[in-house]
């Protein structure tokens, strides 16, 4: 019997600028992966299908295979030329070179991880769905985008078999902005790899107390709203400092703004995106990890905290009270009552 071939779109995925969601899937085909490559369990009933039994293949852009280039190792690529850094262009691709060379592979599925259905959709559909920020938060996105993403997101869920989401709390807004049934939702957590074994020293560790927040500067991410709780702790006299990675959003000159307008330019660090490697030093090393978001379909920073045992400071918004300790959640609106310790 042949076995299902799935086609998983991640023509979405601008690496470096789609935040956790980049984490998590390419973390989940690596672990996918190494279960593809498993010998069947010949103890399970016959009718019970085994990882080996499943073909997978990622369409995927140049730019991305770049960044990722273990991938190319592990599946067969279906290599689409395309600057999806063009939304443009980069729809237009999924309404028409995605389908034809879905068929042209003998896709029985599509995965379209990024959250959008093609309105041409040969086979079967699975769709995630990671947030419903542009509903909830419309504020934070082009007018462009509010209206594409308001035609599409229903549209999207409605056609797909199955609808995959990261979190009860996302679970709740699908169900509840987008109308579909619960029964049809299949709550899937986000992928995080375990940290490695030893600890590897970095240059980027700093050698005063520091607290740790790893996020593109998205107005949601609450960059401002944390650097006014750290100058706060900062003139009380607490000798720390507060390191900012991840990388370059549209509040970036706001965040650089406001390290300047607290007079705390040599107490924040702002590092950008940095290796892996890197990040797991800070987050060894951190008085804490500090998650101030508003809203978070599921919450990476703060599992990647906990895989470390780093303390967690978490915002009570969105998915973040489902991952993190009822302890260390603050109000992220609430500069005096929910500054650092």
């Amino acid at each position: 019997m042949t076995p299902p071939r799935v086609l998983v779109n991640l023509l979405w995925m601008v690496p470096g600028q789609v935040g956790g969601s980049e984490e998590s899937v390419t973390s989940m085909l690596r672990a996918l992966a190494a279960e593809l490559t498993q010998p069947s369990d010949l103890t399970q009933p016959s009718d019970i299908r085994q990882p080996s039994d499943l073909e997978v293949i990622l369409a995927v852009t140049p730019e991305l295979a770049a960044a990722h280039p273990d991938l190319a190792e592990l599946y067969p690529l279906e290599m689409i030329a395309l600057n999806a850094r063009s939304k443009v262009r980069r729809v237009a691709t999924e309404q028409s070179v995605l389908a034809a060379r879905a068929r042209r592979r003998g896709a029985t599925a599509v995965h379209h991880a990024g959250g959008i259905v093609p309105l041409v959709h040969p086979g079967r559909v699975v769709v995630t769905i990671h947030d419903l920020q542009p509903l909830d938060m419309p504020g934070n996105f082009s007018a462009a985008k509010r209206l594409y993403m308001r035609t599409m997101l229903g549209r999207s869920a409605r056609s797909a078999d199955v609808v995959c989401v990261p979190s009860r709390f996302t679970r709740s807004r699908v169900v509840e902005l987008l109308g579909i049934p619960a029964h049809r939702i299949v709550e899937v957590p986000w992928s995080v790899p375990l940290p490695p074994a030893s600890p590897i020293h970095s240059d980027l560790v700093p050698n005063r107390p520091y607290f740790l927040w790893p996020a593109i500067t998205y107005p949601h991410k609450n960059h401002q709203m944390l650097l006014a709780a750290f100058a706060e702790l900062v003139a009380s006299g607490v000798d720390a400092e507060l390191v900012l990675t991840g990388g370059v959003g549209p509040c970036e000159s706001q965040v650089l703004s406001a390290i300047s307008q607290f007079g705390i330019e040599d107490r924040v660090r702002r590092l950008g995106r940095i290796p892996a490697a890197d990040l797991d030093a800070l987050y060894r090393s951190a008085i804490a990890a500090v998650v101030p978001s508003t809203y978070e379909g599921f919450g990476l920073p703060v599992v990647e905290a906990q895989l470390r045992e780093c303390l967690v400071i978490a915002a009570d918004a969105g998915s973040l009270p489902e991952v993190a300790l009822p302890s260390g959640l603050v109000d992220p609106h609430d500069v005096a009552g929910g500054h650092l310790p």
